[in-house]
């Protein structure tokens, strides 16, 4: 068969993606991308793309006797990934760096440097499959829906989707790491890699946030929703939208609050019930669909989360019963099954039940609450 470009990062996935494309017939070539320098206290564990990552990949592509590669992309991932993600903080969003890696980096990266080795094909140790719908390539939920990772790949188009294999996507991670400790890999053990890999080095995306741009990290009052003090927040880096944990309360109240809505601008955050958080819906900003969306769908708003019923119009995406908060920044993905149909990044979102929501609506439809930044 031909030559295929692997992505290894590392870890036990990656490895066996290469270890099962060479017992197929195929003729893997390990590539390391490498995306950020690791705090040396935090090499071991679940850091996918740092120093000690680039170590094992090495050692992996020489227990399977492949070519082996690595590319430095720091000062991309840099511009594409990071600053992006601490500029979303900054504004009250809650951006998902994955979705932003995969899409403006990883895959087009991989897929370029396969262009100039002359390698028709690519495979990563991503946990989704791709599957033939309308004679073309959609991507689909994995068999394991505790290890599925389409959310954040939803932007993969059918052209790259014709290049890319996903070996992992048919097994589970029990059965991934005995087909390392059968092949006797010395990652059969390894962690698995966490997201926010490159925030992991830095102590959390808060801090990393707040060291990056310190006004983030200042304290600021939690205000209800007549505009009273009741607390403080460690800062709006720290701080998204249905949080309660992390705040300092004045005093407890027979009903417990949420965090609704971020004032960037004032520091101010605003608390709420939990009912007047809930989602209705959510308009997408950048949406890629595709292919023609049905009557009604399902959405995913965060990573491995549950599925909700929705109609989509436009750029609106309507809930048909309230789903739970969702921040500006946030991805939606939108299913037909296990195919993914595509999605966006939450814009503005219509927030609480429909006797809290008020009379105004967008588009004939219904009103925007917390437009002005929630995160």
């Amino acid at each position: 068969m031909a030559k295929i470009l692997v992505a290894l990062s590392g870890g036990v996935d990656s490895a066996v993606t290469a270890l099962l494309l060479k017992e197929a017939g195929w003729e893997p070539v390990g590539i390391h991308l490498r995306l950020f320098d690791s705090d040396p206290e935090s090499l071991a564990e679940g850091v996918c793309c740092g120093d000690q990552a680039a170590a094992d990949a090495r050692m992996v592509a020489a227990q399977l006797g492949i070519p082996f590669y690595v590319r430095d992309l720091r000062d991309l991932f840099r511009e594409h990934v990071v600053e992006p993600t601490v500029e979303g903080y900054a504004r009250a969003e809650t951006p998902n760096p994955c979705v932003l890696c995969n899409h403006r980096l990883r895959i087009p990266e991989l897929l370029r440097l396969a262009d100039s080795l002359g390698i028709p094909a690519v495979a990563t140790g991503h946990y989704v499959r791709k599957i033939r719908h309308g004679g073309e390539w959609r991507l689909a939920e994995a068999r394991d829906p505790r290890r599925d990772q389409s959310y954040v790949l939803y932007r993969l188009t059918p052209q790259q989707l014709e290049r890319l294999e996903f070996p992992m996507g048919e097994l589970t991670k029990e059965e991934a790491r005995a087909r390392a400790r059968a092949a006797g890999l010395f990652v059969a053990e390894k962690a698995s890699s966490v997201d926010l890999c490159f925030a992991k080095t830095a102590g959390g995306i808060g801090r990393m946030v707040a060291a990056m741009r310190p006004e983030t990290g200042q304290p600021g009052p939690l205000l209800d929703e007549r505009g009273r003090v009741v607390g403080e927040h460690p800062g709006i880096a720290f701080v998204t939208v249905g949080q309660r944990r992390g705040l300092r309360w004045r005093s407890t109240t027979p009903e417990r609050k949420y965090v609704a809505e971020i004032t960037p601008e004032t520091r101010e955050v605003s608390v709420a019930p939990r009912a007047r958080l809930l989602t209705r819906a959510v308009r997408l900003a950048e949406p890629v669909w595709h292919e023609p969306l049905p009557p009604l769908a399902e959405a995913r708003i965060r990573y491995q989360g549950p599925r909700f019923p929705v109609r989509v119009e436009g750029e609106w995406v309507y809930f048909l019963e309230p789903g739970p908060p969702l921040a500006r920044g946030q991805a939606v993905v939108l299913y037909d099954g296990d195919r993914v149909l595509g999605g966006g990044t939450a814009a503005e979102v219509v927030r609480g039940v429909p006797d809290t929501v008020p009379d105004e609506e967008p588009a004939g439809a219904l009103a925007v609450a917390g437009s002005a930044g929630s995160r």
